[in-house]
């Protein structure tokens, strides 16, 4: 007998991303494609890109399996992701960066785990994992965050913007993160048991440019604050 399907909503925030929709959509579908156990849809989150990523997604969408969500102005990744969850009414859940940088390669992996685990995480500080040509600075800042993140979660890659999770695991809570960091609250807040990391190659991106900036780092740090001092609470408790 056969098992059953996995039928799951892979979310990518976009802004200003229209020559790295049509690449993302073609590996993705591609290598999910020789997976008959896997049923996925793309949901495209645009910030009312002022490249038209937005029509470009629509566009897509005659070819392959993908909703597009129009937003009327840019509102942050976070949301974005809150966004995609929301119009997905599938069980399973995931979300990728659309600039190519996280490689669809190991999506089975990370989809097909979610048959023995609650979460998946597509990790960049596993054995096996690549991360290509990061300048210094931002490796240090990426370290420096994760040091922090890890001590919060028991997670090697607790800021990874790449991962998969059961509905469930967001068991209805209302997530307050709008910097980039969504996965540090699913972890300090979800409801979960299992997860993995799987290592991937992070890759570098080839048209368009970082989108983190001053404030998302802002809102990063703010938030990691908020959650040590919820966690340092809990413990005295």
């Amino acid at each position: 007998m056969s098992e059953k399907r996995l039928m799951v909503s892979l979310i990518t925030p976009t802004y200003n991303e229209k020559e790295n929709v049509p690449l993302l959509a073609e590996e993705v579908f591609k290598t999910v494609g020789e997976h008959p156990d896997i049923d996925l849809e793309l949901i495209v989150v645009d910030d009312n890109s002022p490249d038209g990523t937005g029509q470009v997604a629509e566009e897509l969408s005659e070819h392959y399996p993908i909703q597009v969500v129009h937003r009327e102005k840019k509102l942050g990744l976070g949301s974005a992701v809150m966004a995609g969850f929301q119009r997905s009414d599938r069980p399973l859940l995931g979300v990728i960066d659309a600039d190519l940088s996280h490689d669809p390669i190991v999506l089975p992996q990370l989809i097909q785990a979610l048959r023995d685990h609650d979460l998946t995480i597509g990790s960049r500080y596993q054995a096996g994992s690549q991360v290509e040509d990061w300048p210094w600075y931002r490796q240090g800042i990426s370290q420096a965050g994760v040091f922090f993140a890890q001590r919060l979660t028991g997670v090697k890659d607790p800021l990874s913007g790449y991962f998969f999770l059961h509905r469930e695991v967001l068991n209805d809570l209302s997530l307050t993160s709008h910097g980039y960091k969504i996965l540090l609250e699913i972890l300090i807040k979800g409801r979960f048991e299992q997860f993995v990391e799987i290592p991937f190659t992070f890759r570098n991106r080839e048209y368009s440019t970082s989108k983190l900036n001053f404030e998302e780092y802002y809102l990063f740090a703010k938030q990691l604050l908020v959650f040590w001092a919820q966690s340092r609470r809990n413990r005295r408790k």
